[in-house]
């Protein structure tokens, strides 16, 4: 399941490459899905694997963890120091697996930039990541509130035009109570802009990395960051906002 997931995720990261490098601030840039199926299933389906292999068994250790943890429970119901240990316990398992899933996507974002293998992919991020904690934590941060206040907004407006057509439309008369059709209308919305928040979000942390690679690549070419005509015009004024405190380097 991990590696359909990889998989699947590099394809669009591969999009996203390619549709920044080729790229001007007058012409659009090309992308495949096939161009990225076809490099995850060849040149870097290892490194696919092996991420998702890693994810696969950090789940492993949180399912063992939580049946021990369901055991000890049974054995010892009222003991609170048990209780609190396996608390602890259960939020560094889920916040090591919170990390090893940004290290991967960042990775996987690094092996389609330069086709690395996983190993230095993933450490190449970890420094870009430490180089730039400032501007991947308000990309995390700010954007974790966007993309839920999104799902809310779609949710709640599918929701709401549903239950005005279940009770105004003539063909919904027989509806005596539209609670329960517009509860189904409000989670497959939601469900649906889940889907589409987490493309955007992976879009949105691949557009970031290919910037700090059109960095290094002026800075290796002796040009002016600022005023690169290889990259789209969108960046224009990402680049002018993370400047306007200090260059970029």
């Amino acid at each position: 399941m991990e590696l359909i997931c990889a998989v699947g995720s590099f394809i669009l990261i591969s999009c996203v490459c390619t549709w920044y490098f080729t790229s001007t601030n007058e012409t659009r840039g090309s992308m495949s899905l096939l161009r990225g199926l076809k490099w995850s299933l060849t040149n870097n389906f290892g490194s696919l694997a092996l991420g998702s292999f890693i994810l696969a068994i950090v789940w492993i250790i949180r399912i063992t963890f939580e049946y021990l943890d369901r055991q000890m429970k049974m054995a010892n119901k009222e003991n609170a120091v048990v209780n609190m240990i396996s608390n602890c316990i259960r939020c560094c398992l889920d916040c090591f697996h919170r990390f090893i899933k940004f290290i991967n996507e960042n990775a996987y974002i690094q092996v389609a930039l330069t086709g690395e293998s996983f190993c230095s992919s993933a450490l190449a991020a970890f420094i870009l990541a430490l180089k730039n904690a400032s501007t991947f934590l308000i990309t995390n941060g700010v954007g974790t509130l966007i993309f839920f206040l999104g799902k809310m907004v779609v949710a709640l407006a599918n929701t709401l035009i549903g239950y005005i057509i279940i009770t105004k439309a003539p063909q919904f008369e027989e509806v005596d109570n539209p609670l329960y059709p517009t509860a189904v209308i409000f989670v497959l919305s939601y469900v649906m802009a889940n889907i589409y928040m987490d493309i955007f979000s992976s879009v949105s942390l691949a557009c970031l990395q290919c910037l700090y690679a059109d960095v290094d690549i002026c800075n290796q070419n002796r040009e002016d960051p600022l005023n690169s005509l290889n990259r789209p015009r969108e960046m224009t004024a990402v680049v002018d906002l993370l400047t306007e405190n200090k260059p970029l380097k």
